[in-house]
């Protein structure tokens, strides 16, 4: 279960209901009304979010019209906190420019100009790696800002938020929070015919189907720029259709779309059932289906998906326009962070397909490793590195010990009396990036493994053994002996498993 502290100088008691209502035993949610928030801010400690995951800071200032002094240190009070409890802060961002107007020839608007007057002080806040913002200014605009509050109610219970209200801003709370204590999906799975395109290839012709900035195929077209953009955020993406390869193939090298056939690292286009081509994607990925984002236009697909294929995410495309714009913006579709490494991700997977590619033309394992000239670049406390390295540890899955995020302040804490090892690897085909960490917990002469990732594209290469046989010797070599291993199994991690079970191969020189 999750647990949110949520502390308001709103009274939120009939937000906190309806949250309850709809997420029933998935989520936790406990409120603080704070007559004076900054106080309530400065004087909050450790003890204070014990058991909470996530502590949620709502001032609304578009109902309070506190002035700009007052809210600087407000924000103030709130980097004072996400400082101090290094837990998940979500902040909302319901604060304005009360009172002070622009010359209209300079004024954005209300709320932008909003934003430019606090832009330095926001950039300082969202640099935190722990602060992350809720966006109650969009579902007061989905509701209309005269439909969102009833003053009088407001101002003599401090309880200003309408029915209307509420319930648009109780869901978006519970998928936002969901998705900052979750996994993030690594790929998307797109069906072709009225997904990608309007019509049906086989049927319409080349010519026939619809995906322009005309009115039958904008739908499309515009879901095609929007994953686009996802590729380039890091979501692998892939297709699974019912069709003639050389059909979509055509498609793809005859109009003018915004995807490409190669921006697809996996193409499963053919006849068979959709389970099996997804759970095949998945086995060449080297991924869980849970990673998965499922999107087709038949609802006997998606249904059969989400029966057999526990986790996948499964999104129904419908010719209407409305509802592609609520798909769009969900969550699910979303990166905490952006990195370098999930930026290129793409291209990691297309060279890892060169390598495996090479790996069939050798006639063993060995000769193909040594052929691969791998070279591994292992590193200590590389604190530049930690950003990517906290990633690491809330996404990696199969090859993970001890499944536990550890954000850059708790690696941090870490290094204070144990080391943090990473490891870079580069072969002939190119760079793989930060694909591995171990955690060791140093006391005196003797050492725990508290945790050992590695990136799944950088298994099968003997890699895993390598980084731990040179980490080994060196800590060896210093007299320090290894004295516990740390270890969770799950149901995800069964290539670590394996790995656990070999330790006696990987101590060998």
């Amino acid at each position: 279960m999750i647990s949110v502290l949520c502390i308001s100088d709103i009274v939120l008691d009939p937000v906190v209901k309806e949250i309850r209502s709809i997420s029933g035993d998935d989520l936790s949610v406990s409120n603080i009304y704070a007559e004076d928030m900054i106080s309530q801010l400065l004087s909050l400690n450790e003890e204070d979010i014990e058991g909470h995951d996530i502590v949620f800071l709502h001032s609304d200032q578009l109902f309070h019209k506190k002035d700009l002094e007052w809210q600087n240190m407000y924000f103030d009070a709130v980097k004072s906190v996400a400082e101090r409890i290094k837990k998940k802060v979500l902040v909302s961002n319901a604060f304005s420019n009360p009172y002070k107007g622009q010359p209209l020839k300079s004024s954005f608007g209300k709320i932008p100009d909003s934003f430019v007057t606090y832009h330095e002080t926001l950039g300082s806040l969202a640099s935190l790696a722990n602060i992350f913002f809720f966006d109650f200014i969009d579902v007061c605009m989905r509701v209309g800002f005269d439909q969102c509050y009833n003053y009088n109610l407001g101002h003599l219970y401090q309880m200003p938020y309408t029915k209307p209200a509420i319930k648009e801003l109780a869901p978006v709370f519970c998928e936002q929070v969901k998705f900052l204590t979750g996994e993030e999906k690594k790929a998307i799975i797109i069906d072709c015919d009225n997904t990608l395109w309007k019509g049906i290839v086989g049927e319409d012709g080349i010519d026939g189907i619809k995906c322009d900035k005309n009115a039958d195929g904008i739908l499309h077209y515009e879901l095609q720029l929007f994953l686009k953009q996802k590729k380039e955020e890091g979501f692998l993406l892939c297709l699974c259709s019912k069709n003639n390869e050389d059909d979509v193939k055509e498609v793809f090298e005859m109009r003018n779309l915004p995807l490409k056939w190669q921006d697809f690292i996996v193409k499963k286009v053919n006849w068979e059932d959709k389970i099996t081509n997804i759970t095949n994607t998945a086995k060449e990925l080297n991924i869980g289906v849970d990673s998965f984002i499922f999107l087709d236009d038949n609802p006997f697909e998606l249904n059969s998906i989400k029966e057999l294929l526990s986790g996948v995410t499964c999104i129904h495309i419908t010719p209407e326009y409305k509802d592609l714009l609520k798909t769009i913006d969900r969550f699910v579709f979303r990166r905490k962070q952006i990195l370098k490494a999930d930026i290129e991700k793409t291209k990691q997977y297309e060279i890892e397909q060169l390598r495996k590619e090479e790996e069939t033309t050798h006639g063993s394992l060995d000769e193909f490793i040594e052929k691969l000239n791998i070279n591994l670049d292992i590193k200590l406390n590389d604190t530049a590195d930690f950003l990517r390295l906290s990633q690491m540890t809330a996404k990696t899955n199969q090859f993970n010990f001890n499944k536990k995020d550890y954000s850059v302040d708790e690696l941090h804490d870490f290094i204070n009396t144990g080391r943090v090892y990473s490891l870079k690897v580069t072969d002939k085909y190119g760079d793989y990036g930060t694909v591995g960490i171990l955690m060791i917990a140093i006391d005196n002469s003797s050492a725990i493994i508290e945790n050992y990732l590695m990136s799944c594209r950088a298994l099968g290469k003997k890699i895993e053994y390598d980084f731990y046989n040179n980490v080994i010797r060196q800590l060896q070599e210093e007299g320090i002996e290894i004295t516990e291993i740390r270890f969770v199994q799950s149901s995800k991690n069964q290539p670590a498993q394996i790995f656990l079970k070999s330790i006696e191969y990987a101590n060998k020189d």
